[in-house]
Parts: structure tokens; sequence; C-alpha cells
């Protein structure tokens, strides 16, 4: 059992191909000129809450834009067989650790317009309410950033292909809890959408 003030980690899946977007999306620039992981992860180490990525296609030049900061990468050795695989392999790293967090808070690094007051927002939730599943929602969507108590950990160990989670909230639907987050939906797929995000 964890105890009452115990934390999430927030993990930020960087572990994709990015087939749509044609080159390493994860190398992309933002207007301030930080790469999309790199902003990330400043980000999700903005909560102060611990934070581990995941890495797989483009491993080392990823790697390379998080040298430097306080996180642990876990390199996803099949991320081939899609982001739900990803996630997997990523939580079996957590699960191997002696202390298990509370909850997962699972985001993405080409959300480039969450911020960690989002971040905060889900965890702080996720505190007075540890045993729901907390989903961003926009408009009629809901998705990443997504927080899951601990006891959902071994369901999301379990998962492959390219479906992420969808498959874990969708079993969990009686304790879903949809927390509006505008940004949230604003994904980069293509180069063109980068034109989208605010000059900062």
């Amino acid at each position: 059992m964890n105890p009452p003030n115990a934390a999430p980690v927030i993990m930020v899946m960087a572990a994709g191909a990015a087939t749509r977007f044609g080159s390493a999306k994860q190398l992309a620039r933002l207007p301030n000129g930080c790469t999309l992981v790199r902003h990330a992860a400043l980000t999700a180490l903005e909560t102060g809450l611990p934070v581990q990525m995941v890495i797989g296609a483009h491993g080392e030049l990823v790697r390379a834009e998080l040298v430097g900061l306080d996180l642990a990468i876990v390199e996803a050795s099949e991320w081939w067989r899609g982001i739900g695989r990803s996630i997997a392999q990523g939580v079996e790293a957590l699960l191997a650790k002696r202390a298990a967090p509370s909850g997962l808070l699972l985001t993405l690094a080409d959300l480039p317009q969450v911020t960690s007051f989002d971040l905060r927002r889900l965890a702080d939730l996720h505190r007075q309410s540890p045993d729901r599943l907390l989903v961003s929602g926009f408009g009629d969507n809901r998705g990443p950033p997504c927080l899951f108590p601990a006891d959902c950990l071994p369901a999301l160990a379990a998962l492959d292909g390219d479906d992420g989670a969808r498959a874990v909230v969708k079993a969990q639907a009686a304790r879903v809890t949809a927390v509006p987050l505008a940004a949230a939906g604003l994904d980069i797929d293509r180069p063109d959408d980068l034109l989208r995000m605010p000059p900062t």
C-alpha cells in the first residue's frame, strides 16, 4: 500500500519512429529553439516529480538531447511493435524498482503546449482521489496526459501494438475522470503542426 503522500512518476513517451512527421520528430525544434523531447523533459521536471523518459527509435540522438537532466531513461528495445509495447517496457522498468509509485502520469513528447501546471494539476487531483484514473479532456476527445493509479501498472505492462493505453482506460471506465486540459489535444504529427506553436 502506498503512503498517503506518495507521488506519481511522470513517464514521457519519446520512442516512436514518427513516420507521419517524416524525420526524427523528437528532435524537431520549437520556435524557442528547444527540441520537442527536451522541452517535454524540462516541462516534466518543473513539476518536481520523478521523471522517466522512454526512448527507442533515434535513440542515440534523443538521448543526447537529455544530457544533464535529472531523470531516468528507459530504452524501449521493441519500440517498433508500437507505443503500447514501449509503454509496457517503460512500466516494466518502473516495476523492477524497489519502491512503487502511487501512480503513473503518462504523457507524450509531442504535446508541447501541455505545461508543468497541467501536470501538477493532475498530480494534485491524484493525491485527492488516488483510486481515480484521470484522463485529459479536450472537446469531445479524451487522451494523454493520463494518470493511472498504481493498481493499473500490471495492465499497462501487458500492453502491445499501436493502440497505446486505450484498452486500460476502457477497461477501467467506471473510475475514469476527465480533466479539462485544452492544450492536451494539440499534438505535433507533421512539420506544419509546428506553425501552430506560439513564439516564446
